[in-house]
């Protein structure tokens, strides 16, 4: 059952009556779970047959629609499921204390998966879930595979319905159902061997399996209690690049696309730059950053002008604030740029260290608004504005930490702008 939370002015759910607060429980007979079924009984339907409940009153209408499939009405959010896992690599379990509680939700939802590119491990899904995806062709969905060994993929996920992956992917390929996978390699647990065949076993099911992703294990400083883990050494990384070379090659002559990408942390480990825009075929797992270090160079190389007046004014001298791994790349990459763009300013880069997670995590997306303002307070001159990378804040312009974006204006008293949420790069 769904509620509705906004009905158009003017909209066939006016029309018909329908008011906020209403609860739709079926269409043409059908239950209405969430929002994605409500498309779908919806959707290329001649006449709808919508009952629904209006306090403890249930009420029948009918309606032939001639518009939106929606019918002008706004689905109150669905409730996110939460994780059943209890994974030994899980980001969550390492966050610090004193956050708010969203930073400690571990969802595990394979809606958000198809609607916004969560990865999912399905682990725990019923049968009809698995049929549901289907059914209603939610399609592409992301999905976390860990390894397609039963034994390692259960030890390291912990879940609490051990589900075979091998059989629920073989059924989405047998249904036209396309997927998007990673893999978040732990040292010990789904390196060398295990990884290799779980490539092989993935790749057998190119073109519904589109790309898979290869990710090293993150840690903070926040490990109390939780299963002692080694981190990816050197020697580990060169393997597993050199490894992901040998598939790519492979996959590049048979298929076009490498098809397998490796996260741009592996190339950091071992001070190597990451690979051409050409490597990544097109970006297909940007968001979950892989190849994101190479879409930003190319940005920055495809940029007419790098700090626009129309958003800045006439500055004559600006503070960029990146990670600190990425920093002294960054700033020969923006001296080297305003040559071309012919913009006469003074550029800094700051490098802010991690200390609210550990110096171990170096993603820029990562660093916390306390970290940032203390990198910013040592500088002597911040000039004319500061920029920061867009991913630090939440939509309600919060860092990870909780401190206030306004907090950093207030406190260094020049303007600050964050990166392509500004329309800056």
């Amino acid at each position: 059952m769904i509620e509705v939370e906004n009905v158009a002015t003017g909209s066939e759910g006016e029309t018909l009556g329908i008011l906020v607060g209403d609860r739709i429980s079926k269409i043409n007979g059908e239950k209405v779970r969430d929002v994605l079924d409500f498309h779908f009984r919806s959707s290329g339907e001649d006449l709808l047959d919508i009952e629904l409940f209006r306090g403890t009153s249930k009420l029948s209408m009918q309606i032939a629609p001639d518009g939106p499939s929606d019918l002008g009405i706004r689905i109150a959010p669905m409730k996110t499921r939460l994780c059943g896992n209890d994974c030994v690599f899980c980001f969550v379990h390492q966050n610090p204390t004193g956050m708010r509680d969203t930073i400690y939700v571990q969802d595990e939802d394979y809606r958000l998966s198809f609607l916004h590119g969560n990865f999912v491990t399905l682990s725990n899904m019923k049968d009809w879930e698995i049929e549901r995806i289907v059914e209603q062709r939610l399609s592409p969905i992301y999905i976390s595979i860990h390894s397609t060994n039963p034994v390692t993929r259960q030890r390291m996920i912990r879940a609490r319905k051990d589900r075979d992956i091998q059989p629920t992917l073989q059924y989405f390929v047998e249904n036209d159902i396309q997927m998007h996978t990673q893999v978040v390699l732990v040292p010990g647990y789904n390196d060398g061997e295990d990884l290799r065949q779980t490539v092989r076993d993935l790749a057998a099911l190119h073109p519904h399996v589109e790309s898979l992703a290869v990710v090293p294990l993150g840690m903070t400083d926040h490990r109390e209690g939780l299963t002692k883990l080694d981190k990816v050494s050197p020697e580990l990384a060169a393997q597993t690049i050199a490894d992901a070379e040998t598939f790519q090659r492979e996959f590049r002559e048979r298929w076009g696309v490498n098809w397998l990408y490796l996260a741009d942390e592996w190339y950091r480990i071992l001070d190597r730059p990451v690979p051409d825009a050409d490597h990544y075929d097109g970006f297909p797992q940007l968001e979950n950053g892989i190849g994101m270090t190479r879409h930003f160079l190319e940005e920055l190389r495809n940029a007419e002008e790098l700090f626009p007046r129309k958003r800045l004014g006439a500055i004559e001298k600006v503070t960029l604030v990146t990670g600190h791994l990425f920093e002294p790349m960054l700033g020969q990459l923006v001296t080297d740029k305003l040559e071309t763009t012919g913009e006469n300013l003074q550029v800094q880069t700051v490098g802010v260290q991690n200390d609210f997670f550990g110096h171990g995590v170096t993603v820029a997306g990562l660093l916390g608004g306390r970290d940032i303002l203390a990198a910013l307070q040592k500088q002597p001159d911040l000039g004319d504005a500061v920029i920061l990378p867009s991913p630090v804040l939440n939509d309600d312009d919060l860092f990870l930490d909780d401190t206030p974006f306004s907090t950093l204006e207030e406190t260094l008293g020049v303007p600050v702008h964050v990166g392509f949420r500004d329309r800056l790069w």
